[in-house]
């Protein structure tokens, strides 16, 4: 449940970024991605979709993802994301073990790593 509702606020703020912010909307650029993220079984799974004009999301399976990452199991993804933000290599540990499982196009994961900065919500200046 957690995983599932984490996937969910990511689009919430993908899409609402895609909507306000100008610096991650000229990362959209020239950008037609459709990531999924999912468990193994595929019970929890959950798309984004990015291009010029922002990003949509949705629930379940896409049958066209230019990208899937794969995690063993829900606990085990809620698990590794939450740790990712103090340890950026839980990730790569997790795709050495066979835990996680990239499916299509690398290079647009790496992209999308670039994005983190923009998601993750700062501290308001005044």
């Amino acid at each position: 449940m957690k995983f599932r509702f984490i996937l969910m606020l990511l689009g919430w703020r993908l899409r609402w970024l895609g909507r306000h912010n100008e610096g991650f909307r000229q990362q959209l650029e020239h950008r037609d991605v459709l990531m999924q993220w999912r468990t193994f079984d595929g019970r929890v799974a959950r798309w984004y979709h990015f291009t010029p004009q922002g990003v949509k999301h949705g629930a379940g399976l896409h049958g066209a993802p230019t990208i899937t990452l794969n995690f063993r199991d829900a606990d085990y993804a809620f698990r590794t994301l939450r740790a990712s933000g103090k340890n950026q290599m839980a990730f790569m540990e997790g795709m050495q073990a066979g835990d996680i499982k990239v499916e299509g196009d690398p290079g647009q994961l790496m992209w999308f790593m670039t994005l983190m900065k923009f998601i993750m919500p700062g501290k308001k200046k005044r």
